[in-house]
C-alpha cells in the first residue's frame, strides 16, 4: 500500500436535471482487492468552492493517504462533490423559492450513484460526512435530516448558527429567505440545526457529531454557542477549539482531527469486508 487513487466521476442529477462531477479518492488496495467493499466518507466544500477545493487548496488526498498508511483511518472511499453549483453557495438544502433541489441532488442522486459505481458498504454505520464552513453546515444538516444515511458527521469552522438569531435586517438582505422562507415558518424550522438535534434525541438512530473551530475565526461564537446548546439538550458530541482563523491553513491542518473522529467511530462498527 503506497498511495491512493484520485479520479473524477460524472453522473446525471435528476433533481437538478444536470450533469455533475465529483472527485473520488480510492484507498490504496482498491484495485488489488476486488472482493472488498469499503466505508465511505463525503467531504463537502464551503461557499464559492468546488469539488476540487479540498484537493487543490487543502491537499486532502495527501492527508487521507497519510492517515490510511499510518493506520489512523480505515481504508475508505472519499467522495468530494460540489454543492450543486448555484450562486455563492447552496448550503446543500432544497431552496424554499424553488431555485434548486440541492439536498435531493445529494441524497437521491449522488449517494446512490456512488453506491452503484464503487464497491461501497451501504449501511448508515458505514457512511459518514464532513465539511468546512458552509460544508460543515451541510454535513450536520444532511446527517441530522437523514440519519438513515449517515452514521456520523464532522464540521470544521462550520456555519452552525441558528438563523433565528440573525438580526432581522441582516436576514432579509441575505439569500437565506430564498433558501428557507419565513424564519417563523415550518420550512425554516425544519432546517434549524438545534431543532433537528432535539428531534433526533427522541429517536434510536441519530448521527454522532464532531466539530471544531479556530478561536480567531469569525464563526467561533456560533460554534461555541452550538456546543453549549447541544450540552443543554443532552446530545452527546465532541467539540474542540484550536488557535486559527477561517482559512485553508486551519482546514488543512485540522482535517486530520475529523479523520481521527471517523476512525474512532468506525472502530466500533464496520470496516472493509469481503463481498
Amino acid at each position: 500500500m503506497t498511495s491512493v487513487q484520485v479520479k473524477p466521476f460524472s453522473f446525471f442529477s435528476t433533481a437538478l436535471y444536470s450533469r455533475k462531477t465529483c472527485h473520488v479518492i480510492l484507498p490504496p488496495d482498491y484495485e488489488a482487492a476486488p472482493e472488498k467493499r469499503y466505508l465511505v466518507l463525503y467531504l463537502l466544500h464551503g461557499m464559492r468552492g468546488t469539488e476540487v477545493s479540498w484537493m487543490n487548496n487543502g491537499r486532502a488526498h495527501e492527508t487521507v493517504t497519510r492517515a490510511m498508511l499510518d493506520g489512523d483511518l480505515q481504508p475508505c472511499i472519499v467522495v468530494m462533490p460540489n454543492d450543486g453549483e448555484y450562486g455563492q453557495g447552496t448550503f446543500y438544502v432544497d431552496w424554499y423559492d424553488g431555485t434548486g433541489n440541492f439536498e435531493q441532488y445529494f441524497v437521491y442522486d449522488l449517494v446512490p450513484a456512488i453506491d452503484r459505481e464503487f464497491r461501497t458498504l451501504t449501511g448508515r454505520e458505514h457512511r459518514v460526512i464532513g465539511g468546512y464552513s458552509m460544508g460543515g453546515f451541510g454535513a450536520f444538516s444532511l446527517s441530522l435530516r437523514h440519519p438513515e444515511l449517515f452514521g456520523a458527521a464532522s464540521s470544521l469552522s462550520g456555519g452552525l448558527g441558528v438563523l433565528s438569531t440573525l438580526p432581522h435586517n441582516e436576514f432579509v438582505r441575505s439569500e437565506f429567505p430564498r433558501m428557507v422562507g419565513p424564519l417563523a415558518g415550518p420550512y425554516a424550522r425544519a432546517h434549524d440545526l438545534v431543532m433537528l438535534a432535539e428531534q433526533r434525541l427522541g429517536e434510536t438512530v441519530r448521527p454522532e457529531l464532531y466539530f471544531d473551530c479556530g478561536t480567531e475565526d469569525y464563526l467561533y461564537p456560533l460554534n461555541a454557542a452550538y456546543h453549549k446548546k447541544l450540552n443543554e439538550l443532552g446530545y452527546l458530541h465532541e467539540y474542540q477549539e484550536f488557535s486559527g482563523e477561517h482559512n485553508w491553513a486551519y482546514w488543512t491542518e485540522h482535517l486530520s482531527d475529523s479523520l481521527a473522529f471517523f476512525h474512532r467511530y468506525w472502530a466500533g462498527g464496520g470496516a472493509a469486508v469481503d463481498c
